[in-house]
């Protein structure tokens, strides 16, 4: 097995969250060029457009998490950062994942990015485009459950046999 480390995270000039490279084990709503990494972002609760309420509300939910520590919260720019631990292809790695959340006032909507920093490669990594080993969908599954823990919505399409509440439906602004 070959290892490689990336500790990327924060946000870049632009002030959106990084995508992910093809070399890492990644889930992100910036991720728009990679489909397998690449995560609709979430409205935050319908009943509030209050931006402030939903940080609150997201803070408290990570650090009631089991699984993640906040490293790291900027309430001007609403994003939180946290670690969390994780395994790749059934064994423990020995580093961490960086999970990163940013909402965005003027959308309405939140921004995450989960990645770990250890990519585990079956060869010898050739270049960024070689692929790890799978974390058996542990960022993914990360991050919806902190979704469902603060009953957000994703903005992804729904399958047709979801159930249909039209309470949950709006309209995103752009």
């Amino acid at each position: 097995f070959t290892t490689r480390y990336c500790r990327r995270f924060g946000l870049d000039k632009d002030g959106r969250l990084l995508a992910c490279l093809p070399s890492e084990n990644c889930v992100s709503s910036s991720a728009i060029k990679s489909p397998a990494q690449f995560d609709a972002p979430w409205t935050f609760s319908s009943a509030s457009r209050d931006a402030a309420a939903a940080f609150d509300a997201l803070v408290a939910a990570v650090e009631a998490a089991p699984d993640l520590a906040v490293a790291a919260v900027d309430r001007d720019a609403l994003y939180l950062r946290a670690t969390a631990r994780t395994k790749i292809s059934g064994r423990a790695a020995s580093d961490v994942d960086d999970v990163e959340l940013l909402i965005s006032k003027e959308k309405g909507l939140v921004f995450h990015r989960s990645a770990s920093r250890e990519a585990v490669f079956f060869f010898p990594a050739q270049n960024i485009y070689s692929v790890p080993l799978s974390d058996d969908g542990t960022n993914r599954a990360r991050l919806d459950a902190l979704r469902a823990t603060l009953g957000w919505e994703s903005t992804a399409a729904r399958s047709e046999d979801a159930e249909d509440d039209p309470r949950s439906y709006q309209a995103l602004r752009y």
